[in-house]
């Protein structure tokens, strides 16, 4: 079946309604086909079901094919399309996933302030623009810990500290975070009057 000539007689007879002829055409391309996604999946998992949405798409729009030409590389086009929609889901997952934890972290660091009176939204716009005005490497541990998740000992091994010394760090940081937040929203508060 490798034989482009083959293949384009058994391509012709599914055009005409043979499935029989296009799995023995998906036969024919399904181990080049799959090599070529495997070398872009972030997931081997991931290598079945792109291959099939390729085969059904292109078993769908077979009539759009031309004999003749390379099934292979218009197979391949196909595939790579489902690819790419693929990798674009996974990374709007991803971001959706890295702005929940940020809201959490926002939540929690909410929380830690003791603010619990006023408008959450105007507090979260203060506290970020407090956040943003803090030194990098404070920045880094309100990040790590709030922002990602990640426990004290794990943070300290990344930033070479000891947990003990990233609490009493964090306590100080929230402590000047508190009181930028309540500068600015006592500023707010006078520019409303």
């Amino acid at each position: 079946m490798s034989d482009s000539v083959d293949l384009d007689a058994v391509l012709r007879r599914a055009q005409s309604g043979d499935a029989e002829a296009y799995g023995a055409a998906v036969e024919a391309t399904q181990a080049r086909l799959r090599s070529f996604i495997a070398g872009y999946v972030p997931r081997a998992e991931w290598v079945d079901d792109i291959a099939q949405q390729a085969y059904v798409s292109a078993y769908q729009s077979l009539s759009d094919f031309a004999p003749g030409t390379d099934f292979y590389a218009w197979l391949r086009q196909i595939a790579f399309n489902h690819l790419r929609a693929e990798l674009e889901k996974a990374s709007r997952r991803r971001r959706l996933e890295k702005d929940r934890r940020a809201g959490l972290g926002s939540s929690e660091l909410l929380r830690r302030l003791d603010d619990d009176d006023g408008d959450d939204e105007e507090i979260l716009l203060a506290l970020r623009a407090c956040v943003g005005e803090l030194p990098p490497a404070s920045r880094e541990m309100i990040d790590g810990y709030y922002g990602r998740g990640v426990g004290l000992s794990e943070l300290g091994r990344t930033l070479g500290r000891t947990a003990d010394s990233l609490k009493v760090s964090l306590f100080k940081i929230r402590a000047r975070l508190r009181e930028c937040v309540e500068r600015r929203r006592a500023a707010l508060e006078a520019g409303r009057s």
